[in-house]
C-alpha cells in the first residue's frame, strides 16, 4: 500500500480515537451484515477474489486462539467483520462507475463519509481510498474502508463498540491486511 493511503488511514483511525466508546454494547444493527449491491459484478473479470465474513458468534470462537491480549480484548467487542478482495491481472477490469455506486449506498444508508484520499496519476482508475463511520448513541459502532486503484479492491467493514485505534489490533487477523511500513509496528526490546 502507498504510503499516502497508510498516512491516511492512520491520520483517520487517531482522528477517530477522540470519539472512542466508553462501554461496549451488544445491540445489533442492520447494517452489521449488509453488503452493497454491485459488488459481486466486481468479481467478473478479477483474476482472485475472496469473501470472508465473520459474525459474532464465529469472532467469539476464534478469539480462543489469538495470541495477545489487546487482540483479544477488541475482538470481544465486535459484532462482525467482512473482507471483500478483488485483483485483477491488468488494469481496466472493473467499471469505476460500480464503485460510485457503492460510495452512494453508504451515504444513502446514513454512514458519515470522513475521508477521501485520491491520487492523482494520469492512470485510467487511479487509486482512491474512501473511510465511512457509523455513529449510534454517540458512539462508533462501525467503519468502512474502501481502497481501489488500477488492479486492486479492497472493502473492509468492521462492526462493534470500538475505538477506532483498536483496529490497529486487527491487523493480521480475519484478512484485515497488516501494512508493512505503517510505523506502529511493535518494538522489540
Amino acid at each position: 500500500m502507498p504510503r499516502i493511503y497508510r498516512s491516511t488511514l492512520l491520520a483517520v483511525i487517531a482522528f477517530l480515537a477522540l470519539l472512542s466508546p466508553m462501554h461496549a454494547q451488544e445491540q445489533s444493527f442492520p447494517d452489521d451484515s449488509w453488503i452493497p449491491q454491485g459488488m459481486e459484478a466486481l468479481g467478473k473479470h478479477a483474476s482472485f477474489h475472496t469473501d470472508v465474513t465473520f459474525d459474532k458468534s464465529m469472532l467469539d470462537m476464534a478469539n480462543n486462539f489469538l495470541g495477545d491480549d489487546d487482540t483479544r480484548r477488541v475482538v470481544a467487542k465486535l459484532r462482525g467483520i467482512s473482507v471483500h478482495t478483488f485483483r485483477y491481472p491488468q488494469p481496466g477490469l472493473y467499471d469505476p462507475a460500480i464503485l460510485d455506486s457503492v460510495r452512494s449506498q453508504y451515504h444513502d444508508r446514513g454512514w458519515k463519509h470522513l475521508v477521501t484520499k485520491q491520487s492523482h496519476a494520469a492512470a485510467p482508475h487511479p487509486g482512491r481510498t474512501d473511510v465511512w463511520i457509523r455513529f449510534a448513541h454517540g458512539n462508533v459502532e462501525g467503519m468502512v474502508l474502501l481502497i481501489a486503484n488500477e488492479t486492486n479492491v479492497n472493502l473492509v467493514a468492521v462492526n462493534g463498540t470500538l475505538s477506532p485505534l483498536d483496529l490497529l489490533h486487527l491487523r493480521g487477523h480475519f484478512g484485515i491486511p497488516r501494512f508493512s511500513g505503517d510505523d506502529f509496528e511493535e518494538q522489540k526490546n
